[in-house]
C-alpha cells in the first residue's frame, strides 16, 4: 500500500498555536487529521460510532498549549472518505488508521491516546494490540467494553431526557429529511439525544458545539451499522488485565453511564486512575474544563517527565 500526506493547510491560531492539516491515504480510506500546537503528540479519538470530530471542538483545545494535539475523522465520516463496504469499514481498519496517525503525523514511537465516549473502544483495542505503542490512554467518559451495564446505562439515559427533548427526538426521526440524512436535521436529532447527558441541560444549549459534516450526516448510520453490526456483543471485559499501560479514566458523577461501570474498569486495568468529576454529565470537558484539564494535566507531566 502507498501511503501519501498531503499537507492542506497551515495556520497561526489567535494564540499562536500552529494548526497543520492533511489527509493519509489508507487501505479503502482517506483519513483526514488536523494538528494543534507543539510538544508530545496526543491523538484524540472521536465518538460515536457516526459522529466525526467536530464535536470535540473547541472544547480539548486547551490540550495544544503544551501538546500537539492531533485530531481526525474515523472513515467515511467528516472529512474522511471510505468505500462503504464491509471490507473497508471494520474495526481493523479503524486500529490502521489510528497506527497511521502514530506513524505518520505523531511520527513517534510511542504515542498518548484520548478518547471520549464511544471512541474508547477502539483506543482500548488499539492498545491492546500494539501496548508497545502506547504511551499513555486517556478515557474521557468511556463507554463500556461489555454488556454488564447495558440496561442500567440506557435506563439512565431515558430518565434523563426531557419530556421536550424526548418529543423533539421522536419529531425528527419521523421526517423525510432525517431518513435522507440531511445536515441540518441529523445535527438537531443529535443535539436533542445529547443534551439530556449533560448534568446541566442548558450548558449544552451555549456550549456544545454540534456542527457534523454533511457526509458525517448522510453516511453516519450505514458507517455505524457496517462497523457494529459483526462487533455485537464485542465484551472485552476479561482482557482489561492484561494492560499494562498506564490508563486515565474522567468521568462525570451525573453520567448516564454509572461511575460504577468506570470504578470496575479502572479496579481491572492494573495501571488506571480514576477522577470522578463532580457536577459533570457525559461531556465534562465542557461542563467542568479546569477540573478535566487540571487532572489531564497531571497525568500528562507524570508521563512525559517519566524516565
Amino acid at each position: 500500500m502507498t501511503t501519501t500526506l498531503l499537507v492542506a493547510c497551515v495556520a497561526e491560531r489567535p494564540r499562536g498555536a500552529t494548526v497543520r492539516a492533511g489527509t493519509l491515504s489508507a487501505e479503502g480510506a482517506d483519513i483526514w487529521y488536523q494538528t494543534m500546537g507543539e510538544g508530545p503528540p496526543v491523538i484524540a479519538v472521536h465518538g460515536g460510532p457516526g459522529l466525526d470530530h467536530s464535536y470535540l471542538l473547541p472544547g480539548l483545545e486547551p490540550l495544544a498549549r503544551d501538546h500537539e494535539l492531533i485530531l481526525y475523522d474515523q472513515r467515511g465520516l467528516g472529512s474522511s472518505t471510505a468505500t462503504l463496504d464491509s471490507a473497508s469499514i471494520t474495526m481493523t481498519r479503524f486500529l490502521d488508521d489510528i497506527e497511521q496517525l502514530r506513524s505518520e503525523v505523531a511520527g513517534t514511537e510511542r504515542v498518548t491516546l484520548l478518547a471520549h465516549s464511544w471512541g474508547s473502544i477502539p483506543a482500548l483495542l488499539y492498545a491492546m494490540r500494539w501496548p508497545d505503542r502506547v504511551e499513555a490512554l486517556i478515557l474521557l467518559s468511556p463507554v463500556e467494553p461489555g454488556q454488564r451495564y447495558a440496561q442500567r446505562t440506557n435506563e439512565a439515559q431515558m430518565a434523563r431526557r426531557s419530556p421536550a427533548d424526548a418529543r423533539a427526538i421522536d419529531s425528527i426521526v419521523a421526517t423525510d429529511a432525517f431518513t435522507a440524512g440531511d445536515q441540518a436535521t441529523v445535527n438537531e436529532l443529535f443535539f436533542h439525544v445529547f443534551r439530556g447527558t449533560f448534568a446541566d441541560p442548558s450548558i449544552a444549549d451555549t456550549a456544545f458545539h454540534l456542527h457534523l459534516t454533511e457526509r458525517t450526516a448522510r453516511q453516519g448510520r450505514q458507517v455505524a451499522a457496517l462497523l457494529m453490526t459483526p462487533l455485537a456483543g464485542l465484551d472485552f471485559w476479561a482482557q482489561l488485565p492484561s494492560l499494562h499501560v498506564p490508563v486515565l479514566l474522567v468521568h462525570g458523577s451525573e453520567d448516564p453511564i454509572p461511575v460504577e461501570m468506570v470504578r470496575e474498569m479502572a479496579a481491572a486495568l492494573p495501571s488506571a486512575r480514576l477522577e470522578v468529576i463532580e457536577g459533570a454529565g457525559h461531556f465534562p470537558f465542557i461542563e467542568k474544563p479546569d477540573e478535566v484539564f487540571a487532572a489531564i494535566r497531571t497525568f500528562l507531566e507524570e508521563r512525559d517527565t517519566a524516565p
